[in-house]
């Protein structure tokens, strides 16, 4: 394509330069504001991975907690169980009929009188 000289001059008026001053700062006012906003955003952007790193944290962590009082739960309703039992047993054992039979059960000892025969379990004993 063939360029043509321009025919178009300009004009020097105190007027044309006040515009071109006017739409230099414009656009010096416009590149500021897209600095400003571009490091606004930035910003914003750490801020708010920040705030959301530290709450999923947080939930996780409550999450391990509640999880760990449901296990301390359980642990505690078999230590209560187990104190029920060796409460009855400790009750078991101040009577003298309860420590007789064990006596005989397991260490073969028999009242005055008393024969003890220990038989076979199985058959193929």
């Amino acid at each position: 394509m063939i360029q043509r000289p321009k025919k178009i001059t300009e004009i020097h008026s105190g007027y044309v330069q006040e515009q071109e001053l006017q739409q230099k700062v414009l656009a010096k006012r416009k590149r500021g504001l897209y600095r400003r906003l571009t490091v606004f955003l930035t910003v914003f952007s750490f801020l708010a991975f920040f705030v959301v790193s530290t709450i999923a944290t947080q939930l996780s962590t409550i999450d391990e907690q509640k999880q760990e009082e449901k296990q301390l739960q359980q642990e505690l309703k078999a230590v209560r169980k187990e104190k029920a039992q060796l409460k009855d047993e400790v009750n078991k054992l101040n009577d003298v009929e309860y420590i007789g039979e064990i006596l005989r059960r397991d260490f073969f000892m028999s009242k005055d009188g008393e024969t003890i025969f220990k038989l076979p379990e199985s058959k193929s004993d």
